[in-house]
């Protein structure tokens, strides 16, 4: 297994990570001068069969390097570099070649091999045909760098110095530390501009002013401490330290026995700093100095796999009680940054870096954090849920619409964690900086010294030309996104300091309504009040406590179409006590298992969540005084609540996959309603998920009536690059009954399949295909309910702008009657404009008025869409249509009803904090 070292992971001060506490003051063996070693190049192309183009590269450079004066190759085998770092040679050679056809992309780079600084990238394009000629283009482009960074008179190791305890420490003097990278434009060319480089000029936001580039300051002295022995899964991170690796086979779906380890991926291990940062938006901190920096991304979306085609440098460290983060965003025209003052967690298209952090190392979950150049925060939780692994995740209700190509998981966004971030608009884009503490996130505890393993990733939103890039490459050969993370490894010594909350709150509703004579009628005020604590007990379970807890301060719930419609509509929780810990009591089912909303007035309630090892848990409880009150309650109900329990457990096995159970009880009198079940969902290799699920009810009405139900699902799914396919089945019982959760019908018998393809030009049309779907339901009686044949496409093209058209034609009984129906929809988003985005959509044709009594099928239209409006960085409006029309045929076209909502938002952010909104 060939291992390619990416370039400049150790900022340009040539620092070594800083030693753990406590450590042991080692110097690191001395390199001897005039020696270079060549590291397998990377295959970008993903090609087993071009591998052998990078064998001959590598022979090629070699025997070239070796007739250079004054310069020894060092040959060293694979095996040898994955089980001693090379500290024993002054200079590596490294880099990656890409095949697009008969063309060859070949960028080669020269790091020091103590510090992984890059000191010169060369790019050399040519065709397969002649391809001995390439190899010589990239010899002679090597040995001109070479003889350039003699006479520069660069030092391949950093000068010695003595500390106070007499061990040499590496003392790289100002003018040793190489310059600023810069790229040409290309993707991949990188070429050294002087410190003195004029950057592009950009136009400053209305009341902004720029800043100037912030240079880390000069380093430290550093004592050379060589790295931990890496573990063996992760053994390309101990090459070089503070170097990024990645297996040259490509990603692959690795998960060690015991440790749920991401075998093969992109590792990164930071130093400890005993300087905190401070959190400004400038990286001109101390702390940047001796951090790993990571350059090299790769794109996502639109084209997968290729080199980033601007520049990003992304600075790690940390301390007991935080992870630091720093990010400098180059733009080659700065005046495309798409940067916007805006509430928390509101999407805008804006530029920015993404952390992606699974602690657990168990590709079930991760935190995801993200800040734009204004230092605006947006927190999620990615889970493995439908929709979790590519633009979606999350609750039922919260999930991102899914795209037709890659796209970063947005997760759930209901989720807050505190965190501190900071950004600053400067010439060639912009800079920001994150703090995030470890006692705001869940992570395993670990005794004395040992270290922490932990998935991670970092990507970054490039707004201009939509284009997300990433530091974990991501293949569409592999569904999901959890499972192609990168590590983090290597930190000790994190605080155990627990967080604890305290939000007490205050509100008072006035309600009014016009009288006979046309004036209001308010009735008297109602204030209420209450307080919620949240408690870290350990690193890795939270206890959550409320009391009173007043709701009406949450944003109201977003319109819907209420009329005609046959079954229950769903309202997403929006309350922040039952969202601490929601996803740990999500399961995947055609129910919705625990429905917090059906908990309307709590009185008090308490939750524990987290995890321990392999199990995670959650356990609920609440009093809802909601069914004792009110003109609506029952004869001898006055006073009364309605207790609620709920219970969570979920045994994690390996990459998505788990074995859960979930019980569910609520008592009110005498009558009661539980449920109890198994759920489990099976990764099968890289694209390929089955899940199994099976839950039975009991429920006792107020009059003594027991009935009892049951729900099974089980359904095959095939995610992959070109083909996909569904194939899933469920059995809901007629009497299938629970308080605790959300079912908009019963007594159903559902069979579902659907097979797509796509293909990838990734030209102006980024990806296309159709799609067929096909639905049957069926009664315990035997009767067919519904049945559906549904062809459609979906269209990604350039400047993020997407499209998709369905056309269905349907059978649906209803009143005894079978209806047959012709239907369509569509929907397109455009969002590549700077201050400007919109989307539309529209469905119609045949449908059915449901009447009890006499229903028929008429015709309907309905429209929705939105437009976003984003003049100056401070100010947004928003604009959502959804109507529905509804006419009768056999009346001339009789108008049934028409419904129009339009619902307008605008906010002025006058800060990240402070806001106005209308």
């Amino acid at each position: 297994m060939a291992l390619a070292v990416f370039a400049a992971a150790v900022p340009a001060a040539g620092g070594q990570p800083a030693q753990e506490e406590n450590a042991p003051r080692v110097a690191a063996p001395r390199p001897r001068p005039g020696t270079v070693t060549v590291v397998p190049f990377v295959n970008l192309s993903r090609d087993p069969a071009d591998a052998v183009l990078g064998e001959g590269l590598v022979e090629t450079v070699i025997a070239g390097l070796d007739m250079v004066p004054s310069l020894t190759v060092v040959v060293r085998s694979p095996q040898a570099d994955a089980q001693q770092p090379a500290t024993d040679v002054a200079w590596l050679v490294t880099g990656g070649f890409q095949r697009v056809g008969r063309q060859l992309r070949v960028t080669a780079r020269i790091a020091d091999a103590q510090t992984g600084v890059v000191l010169r990238t060369a790019t050399i394009d040519g065709s397969l045909d002649d391809l001995f000629a390439l190899q010589d283009r990239v010899v002679e482009a090597l040995r001109a760098q070479f003889v350039d960074l003699n006479v520069r008179g660069l030092p391949t190791v950093a000068p010695a110095a003595q500390t106070s305890s007499g061990a040499a420490a590496a003392v790289p003097p100002a003018a040793a530390r190489p310059a600023p990278r810069r790229r040409r434009g290309g993707a991949f060319g990188a070429v050294v501009a002087p410190p003195e480089s004029v950057l592009p000029p950009t136009t400053p936001e209305p009341g902004e002013s720029l800043e100037p580039i912030a240079a880390p300051p000069p380093a430290p002295a550093l004592v050379p401490v060589p790295p931990a022995l890496p573990e063996p899964e992760v053994a390309a991170a101990g090459a070089v330290p503070g170097i990024i690796a990645i297996d040259d086979d490509g990603p692959r779906l690795g998960v060690a026995a015991g440790a749920g380890i991401l075998t093969g991926r992109p590792t990164v291990r930071p130093p400890r700093t005993q300087t905190p940062p401070t959190i400004d938006g400038r990286l001109d901190d101390a702390a940047w100095v001796g951090a790993v920096r990571i350059t090299e991304f790769v794109q996502l979306a639109p084209r997968a796999g290729e080199p980033a085609t601007q520049d990003s440098d992304v600075y790690i460290t940390y301390d007991g009680a935080n992870l630091y983060l720093g990010f400098h965003a180059h733009l080659t025209d700065p005046s495309a940054l798409r940067a916007n003052r805006k509430d928390r967690d509101v999407r805008t298209g804006d530029d920015e870096f993404w952390v992606y952090i699974d602690p657990f190392l168990d590709q079930q979950r991760a935190y995801s954090l993200s800040v734009n150049a204004y230092g605006v925060q947006m927190d999620t939780i990615v889970s493995t849920l439908p929709g979790g692994g590519f633009g979606g995740g999350g609750r039922r209700g919260r999930r991102g619409r899914r795209g037709p190509g890659l796209r970063l998981p947005f997760g759930d966004a209901s989720w807050d964690t505190l965190y501190d971030s900071a950004g600053r608009i400067v010439a060639d884009g912009f800079t920001a900086e994150m703090a995030i503490p470890f006692k705001s996130l869940r992570y395993p505890q670990r005794t004395g010294i040992a270290p922490h393993q932990w998935g991670f990733q970092i990507a970054r939103f490039i707004g201009a030309g939509n284009e997300t890039v990433v530091w974990a490459p991501v293949t569409r050969e592999i569904a999901g996104f959890l499972p192609q993370m990168g590590v983090l490894q290597g930190m000790t010594g994190l605080s155990t300091s627990r967080n604890i909350e305290i939000l007490p709150t205050f509100t008072a509703v006035q309600f009014g309504k016009l009288d006979d004579a046309g004036r209001f009628a308010n009735d008297d005020a109602q204030p209420e009040g209450g307080v919620n604590f949240k408690y870290g007990v350990t690193s890795n379970l939270t206890a959550d406590v409320t009391f009173n807890p007043d709701f009406s301060q949450i944003e109201s719930d977003r319109p819907q179409i209420e009329v005609n419609q046959r079954f229950a509509l769903f309202y997403p929780e929006l309350r922040p006590f039952f969202l601490e810990g929601a996803e740990i009591f999500d399961v995947r089912a055609p129910v919705t298992i625990v429905h917090t909303r059906t908990i309307v007035d709590p009185q008090y309630g308490a939750k524990l969540t987290g995890k321990m090892g392999k199990t995670t848990l959650g356990v609920m409880y609440a009093n809802d005084e909601a069914p004792g009150y009110g003109e609506d309650a029952l004869e001898g109900a006055a006073g009364q609540t309605a207790q609620t329990l709920v219970g969570r457990v979920r045994y994690d096995l390996y990459s998505e996959s788990h074995i859960g159970a979930t019980f569910t009880n609520r008592e009110f009198l005498d009558s009661y309603s539980r449920l109890a079940g198994l759920d489990s969902n099976f990764r099968l290799g890289n694209t390929h998920e089955m899940g199994i699920r099976a839950f039975g009810t009991q429920h006792r009405d107020l009059d003594g009536l027991v009935t009892s139900g049951h729900l099974f699902n089980a359904n095959i799914r095939k995610s992959g690059r070109n083909l996909s396919y569904t194939l899933a089945a469920y059995s809901l019982s007629p009497d299938f009954k629970t308080d605790v959760g959300f079912v908009q019908r019963t007594d159903h018998r559902w069979t579902f399949g659907e097979l797509a393809y796509r293909w990838w030009p990734e030209s102006w049309i980024v990806s296309w295909g159709p799609r067929v779907r096909y639905i049957r339901s069926y009664n315990f009686d035997g009767i067919r309910e519904d049945e559906q044949a549904s062809v459609g496409v979906n269209l990604a093209l350039d400047k993020n702008i997407n499209f998709n058209a369905d056309v269905n034609r349907d059978v649906e009984r209803f009143g005894g009657i079978d209806f047959l129906k012709t239907r369509y929809s569509f929907f397109s988003v455009v969002g590549a404009i700077r201050r400007f985005s919109f989307g539309l959509g529209g469905n119609g044709g045949d449908q059915i008025f449901f009447d009890e009594e006499h229903p028929y099928l008429g015709r309907d239209r309905g429209w929705n869409g939105f437009i976003n409006l984003r003049l100056i960085p401070q100010l947004e409006s928003r604009i959502n249509i959804n109507t529905n029309r509804f006419v009768d045929p056999r009346s001339d076209d009789a108008l049934v009803f028409d419904v129009n909502i339009f619902r307008t938002l605008t906010t002025y952010q006058f800060t990240n904090r402070f806001l106005l909104r209308n």
